[in-house]
């Protein structure tokens, strides 16, 4: 029998992967680089991988799987449109610290290989469509219960605060200004804010929010 895969070695190797292909990017970076960063020989980074796109398609897996686990419902702490303003606050305290270096990973990875790979488009499209899918959820729910209008597109809205979340990394990055968060913060709350009927209620919405999370 073949040995079971040593699942903390796997674990520090996807770390590892994701911060050297998110710093120079999936064409300029190197196994030689990721092997040295996981303190193991190329050979043996390839006995766990047995390609560059291997890897960074596991790594792409990995982060899609973290970011289901860490990001639970749109509005289970406040009302949708100041969840999704808050996101942008955060982001803004983020990139701040970090000096707006490197922005997205998904989203670079995409930039970079959708056209070129397949696989790369499909893992990162996969990733982009959980994401709206869980705000759309949340916005049907939402507006099911009466808190937004009954002709609000609840996936177009979605796909909309992830589009100005996504462009405002890029300019965020290239200005090296991560105000651009807080300045378009507004403007993605009110993608939401508009929907709002004419009963809507106040963002202190008790035990439960609008969408009953």
């Amino acid at each position: 029998m073949g040995r079971k895969p040593d699942l903390a070695v796997r674990d520090r190797i996807l770390r590892e992967a994701e911060h050297v292909i998110h710093l120079k990017g999936f064409g300029a970076a190197s196994m030689d680089e990721i092997a040295k960063a996981c303190g193991m020989t190329k050979a043996n980074l390839f006995h766990h991988f047995g390609s560059k796109s291997d890897l960074a398609l596991a790594v792409l897996d990995f982060k899609i799987e973290e970011f289901s686990r860490k990001v639970g419902p749109l509005c289970a702490q406040a009302a949708p449109e100041r969840s999704v303003e808050k996101m942008f606050e955060d982001a803004a305290d983020f990139f701040d610290g970090i000096g707006c270096k490197a922005g997205c990973f998904v989203g670079n990875i995409a930039l970079e290989m959708s056209d070129r790979d397949e696989a790369f488009r499909e893992r990162v499209g996969r990733f982009f469509s959980r994401w709206t899918d869980s705000m759309a959820e949340c916005l049907e729910r939402a507006k099911s219960s009466g808190y937004f209008a009954s002709g609000m597109d609840a996936r177009a809205c979605a796909e909309a605060v992830a589009a100005l979340y996504e462009g405002t990394i890029m300019l965020a990055r290239c200005r090296r200004d991560a105000g651009v968060f807080r300045r378009v913060a507004g403007v993605a709350r009110s993608i939401l804010e508009q929907h709002k009927t004419a009963n809507r209620r106040d963002d202190a919405m008790g035990p439960k929010t609008p969408c009953g999370c």
